[in-house]
């Protein structure tokens, strides 16, 4: 939203939601300048419902040409107005069993639908658009990639100092490898612990592993400390809960890596913050995560435990590499800007337009 105000693209805007949005990472509402419509009432507590009645309402009292929501959710009611939707991954297709039943058939219902009826079809990935055409039959030319990007202003390389103050803050004794939301098993931290003991004997007493997130109430949750412990590595794990952004800055910039073998992700945020933070990047061969990393990571099958410890190693006592890490890291992170996503959105909006205004508005 922010950088397309800066756009200056010489459309109007108008926001709709169920409550003022918040800057990134902050608790301080957004200042766009933009009119902001939010919605009230009963309906207004389930977006799904509010999109179905209050926007719709609104849509037709502010003469929107074009009605753009960042997720699957669209008014069905609105006639004559385009509809774009950004759909951000289909993990309730990969991975229904970590979705409440309700959820996973709301995802379904809506889902389906909206691929349907919207004008056009945004994804952050390829592979999401793959997944797309494959599990709904969307016609190719019905998608549009535009990856999202990463602000360099939050997301930035620490220096020496500021990392060493950081640690001290936190007692982080020594080097650290970095994992993140470790209760999910489609994380496979399962696999991180075991890629970690079979590290050398000397780079794993040298080395601890911090493990961001807090547990799930999901199908298959995972223990850490139960597979750390059966590993013969729990005095080298680290489980702090969630991190506050300004200190998840300090764990990207002072960690020896990122390890991210994620079974699948629509897009994959965390690669790219990393990377921005001069962090090299251990990270899966499947779904979105090769085309983010965009050769500026290692990439392993994440459940390969072998191959992920052979990285890490490889990581960790390779400085050549790893400075060619960092170095494509940052380069990859610098060319993926919001600036870049907004320039992405715009030429969407103005070609479905652009196309309706053709058929005569249909």
């Amino acid at each position: 939203m922010r950088a397309l105000a800066r756009a200056g693209s010489g459309h109007g805007f108008v926001m709709y939601g169920t409550a003022r949005p918040l800057a990134p990472f902050t608790d301080r509402p957004v200042n766009l300048r933009w009119p902001m419509r939010l919605g009230t009432g009963v309906l207004a507590k389930s977006n799904i419902a509010w999109m179905q009645t209050g926007v719709n309402r609104m849509l037709a009292a502010d003469g929107v040409d074009l009605f753009w929501s960042p997720r699957h959710l669209l008014p069905f009611r609105a006639r004559g107005i385009a509809k774009v939707a950004t759909v951000q991954d289909f993990w309730h297709l990969h991975y229904p069993e970590q979705q409440p039943r309700l959820n996973r058939t709301a995802n379904r219902v809506l889902i389906k639908r909206i691929l349907k009826m919207a004008d056009h079809i945004v994804t952050t990935s390829q592979a999401t658009a793959d997944d797309a055409v494959e599990h709904y039959r969307v016609a190719p030319e019905r998608i549009t990639v535009v990856p999202l990007g990463v602000d360099s202003t939050v997301f930035r390389r620490l220096s020496g100092a500021e990392i060493a103050s950081f640690l001290d803050r936190y007692r982080i004794p020594g080097r650290f490898v970095l994992a993140m939301d470790v209760y999910n098993p489609r994380k496979n931290f399962a696999s991180v612990l075991e890629a970690f003991a079979r590290l050398p004997e000397d780079l794993r007493a040298s080395l601890q592993i911090i493990g961001l997130g807090k547990p799930r109430r999901t199908a298959g949750e995972v223990d850490p400390r139960a597979i750390a412990e059966r590993l013969g590595v729990l005095d080298r794990l680290v489980l702090p809960g969630d991190a506050p952004i300004d200190d998840l800055v300090g764990l990207y910039s002072g960690a020896e890596a990122f390890l991210y073998p994620s079974a699948y992700e629509g897009f994959g945020m965390p690669v790219l913050e990393a990377m921005a933070c001069g962090c090299p990047v251990i990270t899966s061969n499947v779904s979105s995560l090769p085309e983010v990393a965009g050769g500026a990571a290692l990439l392993v099958d994440p459940i390969d435990a072998e191959a992920i410890s052979g990285a890490l190693v490889s990581v960790t006592r390779d400085a050549t590499l790893r400075g060619r890490l960092v170095q494509a890291g940052g380069q990859r992170a610098a060319g993926l800007t919001w600036e870049a996503t907004a320039a992405g959105m715009l030429a969407v909006f103005e070609g479905v337009l652009a196309d309706r205004q053709r058929k005569g508005g249909a």
